[in-house]
């Protein structure tokens, strides 16, 4: 449940933040390179389609509730960065 609790709490503040700048999206080409460097990755868990370190999920299918598709959102790995435009 704790664990839980964390992941939500910083969806929310993700999602706060995300609204504060106005909504910004990835491209499609944006969100498949973030993909595949998440795919990559160790801490990636391909059965539950999550990152082990945000507890983020990481799907290329979703455009709203998926960070890959928040140009504002970085990897907390720093595997990949903001998109500025």
């Amino acid at each position: 449940m704790l664990i839980f609790l964390f992941r939500v709490s910083i969806f929310i503040k993700s999602l706060l933040f995300h609204i504060s700048l106005g909504l910004p999206k990835a491209s499609k080409k944006e969100i498949k390179l973030r993909y595949n460097i998440c795919l990559s990755c160790d801490k990636f868990n391909a059965d539950k389609s999550r990152c082990e370190v945000c507890g983020c999920n990481v799907e290329i299918k979703s455009r709203f509730f998926n960070k890959l598709a928040w140009a504002d959102q970085e990897c907390p790995l720093s595997k990949w960065s903001k998109i500025i435009r």
